[in-house]
């Protein structure tokens, strides 16, 4: 489990934050998503909670541990791959994960089974013999992820991991990913495939500018899949918004009012229509959408400058 509180970072004489008063937790058994654009404070954070930075202010704890005054054992609990991994260019990975595999305390005989295990768990058991300067950008982050398990770590730090990644490569990661879920690891995934997220992640925090906008349950994520009506009429006000109020969730974004929370369906879209024809007001345009965490993320972002 991590548990970050008041999380800020200041560098240098920047006087804006990069990250400020970020808070939040990975449960065991959980994944967590962290969506932002470049320079939201993404990789701020999850180098905070590695350690490797040092917070301004606030606390970080890995297994009740704090980062800081207790580093070599709460970092010990920790499977950290960063967005540019960087590795021995010349060796070869099973070779490589042997040598990482000592620092954990890991016998020869064991670090090489081990070492064999995860690298066939990530899909590289067909590139043994090849050298890491040889590998894709994706094989380097598969191989990266296959570094992090070797010590079967509890938590799990995952820095744009599906970045160049093929389509075989994309599949391993994400079952991979389940698994961890379904023993009890805490992950914190980092990425700009928002799909991902939507699909796997059992909560979303949304970063802007250093700050957390928003924070999805899987619940909130599901009910984005769902249709509403987005309409636009001649004018928008109070009596228009309780009009529609009695269809669902009523909501403005733009010169568009959206309803939400109901059953979308054609039958009820020409309620909607007598009903906005009925209070005075004139029709423009209406139509089901269907509204994804990409779409909310770019409004929300976009509205928060």
């Amino acid at each position: 489990m991590i548990e970050v509180s008041g999380l800020s970072k200041t560098y240098g004489r920047r006087r804006d934050p990069a990250v400020k008063d970020v808070s939040f937790d990975i449960r065991d058994g959980e994944i967590v998503g962290l969506a932002g654009l470049n320079g939201a404070g993404k990789t701020t954070t999850i180098s905070a909670i590695t350690g490797i930075i040092l917070p301004s202010d606030g606390q970080i704890l890995v297994d009740g541990m704090d980062i800081i005054s207790e580093k070599a054992r709460a970092s010990a609990g920790i499977g950290w791959v960063s967005e540019f991994p960087s590795f021995e260019q010349n060796a070869r990975p099973a070779q490589l994960l042997v040598y990482y595999a000592g620092f954990h305390g890991m016998r020869r005989g064991e670090a090489r089974e081990r070492a064999e295990d995860v690298l066939k768990a990530v899909g590289l058991e067909h590139a043994l013999d090849r050298k890491i300067r040889t590998y894709s950008q994706g094989m380097k982050k598969r191989f990266g992820l296959a570094s992090a398990m070797l010590s079967d770590p509890q938590n799990y730090l995952l820095d744009e991991i599906l970045n160049g990644l093929d389509p075989e490569g994309m599949r391993y990661v994400r079952n991979l990913l389940l698994e961890f879920r379904k023993n009890g690891k805490a992950v914190l995934l980092s990425t700009h495939i928002l799909g991902v997220l939507q699909d796997l992640a059992d909560r979303v925090l949304i970063l802007q500018n250093g700050r957390v906008l928003e924070a999805l349950t899987r619940e909130q994520m599901r009910k984005l899949g769902k249709p509403s009506f987005k309409l636009r009429t001649d004018r928008i006000d109070g009596k228009l918004i309780e009009l529609l109020s009695v269809f669902g969730n009523v909501s403005t974004s733009g010169e568009h009012v959206v309803i939400s929370g109901i059953d979308a369906t054609d039958a009820l879209a020409g309620e909607i229509s007598a009903a906005v024809a009925s209070g005075g007001y004139r029709l423009f345009h209406l139509s089901i959408e269907s509204e994804s965490l990409e779409d909310h993320f770019l409004q929300l972002t976009r509205d928060a400058g």
